[in-house]
């Protein structure tokens, strides 16, 4: 049985009822994480593990003519460049109010993914 990245989603809703920082730049990452490796599943990529694989599934989505995938590429990068602002930019303050936002383009990409939550 393989791993519900849906989870991740799922715990980026609790970690964002935390204050603290370190909970919000957690549930950042992980909402983004849970879009990619559903995304990157859909797309067939599962096994691959070059170090573009991250610009290959965004890009696959954006450049896509089916405006529902695009859009969810676009959430996609929205939500990569975020989780990286959560995961390396130490002076970068994250709130609450960005992580949240960020939860509702990983759902929305989700939902668009025909993923239900």
């Amino acid at each position: 049985m393989s791993f519900d990245w849906t989870e991740y989603i799922r715990l980026s809703e609790e970690l964002i009822q935390k204050e603290e920082e370190v909970y919000l730049r957690s549930a950042i990452s992980r909402s983004y994480y849970g879009v990619f490796c559903i995304a990157r599943n859909k797309l067939g990529y599962q096994r691959y593990s070059g170090r573009d694989v991250h610009g290959k599934i965004i890009d696959g989505y954006k450049n896509s003519a089916d405006r529902i995938q695009e859009k969810i590429g676009k959430n996609l990068d929205e939500l990569r460049k975020a989780r990286n602002s959560a995961d390396y930019d130490g002076d970068r303050k994250i709130d609450k109010p960005m992580a949240k936002k960020m939860l509702i383009l990983a759902k929305q990409a989700l939902n668009n993914l025909g993923i239900p939550l």
